[in-house]
């Protein structure tokens, strides 16, 4: 009985007098060696280029930019229609909106009596005259329109004439400025009409008219100055012309400078204030407004240059070529035509693209352009009929 019960108390005894020291230490050793090839594996081999296998990742391709299409593209001519009308003699058309104003005669006659404004809506291709317009001279030339009035030349037989206007609400026609000399060139904004007219021998004076009020404005007096042969043009925006470098500074008439200076006056109150001056440094005829671009030749000579300037802070760039030996030009919205080698082309200012507006093969002259409106003449038959072709761009 002694022995079992020693038995028992040595068998207590062996568990209470066991020491865990060593064995934490061990466990400790064993966790911590873990411990380091799972950093050695997980985190020393890939920072240092160790064999392991790189994790895949997903590549997301970049979102393309959308493309946009040139506005002009090189063969335009499938957007060209014919102007349906009964007359024979067609002259000067010009387009605004849907309705297209020209001067014409008998209808059944190719080269009547000028005596007569019509207006066809291109929608129903019905024409008739304008009451209340009657030639006071001998001819009635290069009518322009807007939603509310017309002008027009009512031209003598040599020299002279009246620079003409008509309100298309009341019907009234009204004389703007007799003229003794040449033709003006007349250019229709809003409620502005704007030309340079030559007064007397080596005089020029360029007028603004406000056609509700029928006040004019004598913005200019050239004299003596070869730049007076330039044509002024209005936009719904500004007045552009080109005058002597150092007009301005000058009291007594036009300076002799014979470098071009071009102004852009805005179409505002108190518009003169505001204009601004630049030289192009080349020479500068007939400039066109349209926005911030101006375009010019500059020569009248088959060799001439078609000019291009764009509005630069308070300034303009300088010239840009963007057609050589042209016949004539002008500009609507966002764009110039030009005619050159009997075909009508078109250039774009916002995208400087470009393209022909008329087919191939035919044989053309750029009547006029407004808006997004370019009207022309076939002349692949000179002694026939007028046959006009229009197209209304992009």
């Amino acid at each position: 009985m002694r022995m079992r019960t020693g038995r028992s108390r040595r068998r207590v005894s062996r568990f209470r007098g066991l020491s865990f020291g060593p064995i934490v230490k061990i466990g400790g050793l064993v966790l911590g060696v873990a411990a380091l090839v799972v950093l050695i594996i997980f985190v020393l081999v890939p920072l240092f280029g160790g064999s392991a296998e790189p994790v895949e990742t997903e590549t997301l391709a970049p979102t393309p930019e959308p493309t946009v299409a040139p506005l002009a593209r090189a063969d335009m001519s499938d957007i060209d229609k014919e102007l349906i009308v009964p007359n024979q003699s067609v002259n000067d058309p010009f387009i605004f909106g849907q309705e297209t104003v020209f001067s014409t005669g008998q209808a059944n006659e190719t080269a009547p009596e000028i005596n007569t404004i019509a207006i066809n809506n291109l929608d129903t291709q019905e024409t008739a005259a304008v009451d209340g317009i009657n030639k006071k001279y001998a001819t009635l030339f290069e009518p322009k329109m807007n939603d509310k009035y017309i002008v027009y030349l009512d031209c003598k037989d040599e020299y002279g004439g009246a620079v003409c206007g008509y309100d298309r609400t009341t019907g009234e026609s009204f004389v703007m400025r007799e003229y003794l000399y040449g033709k003006p060139k007349v250019s229709l904004s809003g409620e502005y009409a704007l030309w340079l007219q030559q007064t007397s021998k080596g005089t020029d004076r360029l007028y603004l008219y406000h056609l509700p009020t029928r006040e004019t404005v004598e913005i200019e007096i050239f004299v003596n100055t070869m730049f007076a042969y330039s044509a002024p043009h209005m936009s719904d925006d500004a007045i552009v012309y080109v005058q002597p470098y150092g007009e301005s500074q000058l009291l007594d008439g036009s300076s002799a400078s014979m470098e071009a200076e071009i102004v852009v006056m805005p179409l505002t109150q108190n518009g003169d204030t505001n204009k601004i001056l630049f030289r192009p440094g080349v020479s500068v005829i007939d400039p066109m407004i349209s926005g911030d671009n101006i375009v010019f030749i500059d020569t009248y000579a088959d060799s001439n240059k078609l000019y291009l300037c764009f509005r630069q802070g308070d300034t303009y760039s300088a010239p840009i070529v963007i057609a050589e030996n042209i016949i004539n030009y002008s500009v609507g919205d966002d764009f110039v035509v030009y005619t050159k080698d009997e075909a009508i082309y078109i250039y774009y200012f916002s995208d400087k693209s470009s393209g022909r507006l008329t087919p191939d093969s035919s044989r053309v002259l750029l009547a006029s352009a407004c808006g997004k409106n370019v009207a022309w003449y076939d002349i692949a038959d000179l002694a026939g009929a007028n046959i006009v072709f229009y197209a209304q761009v992009p």
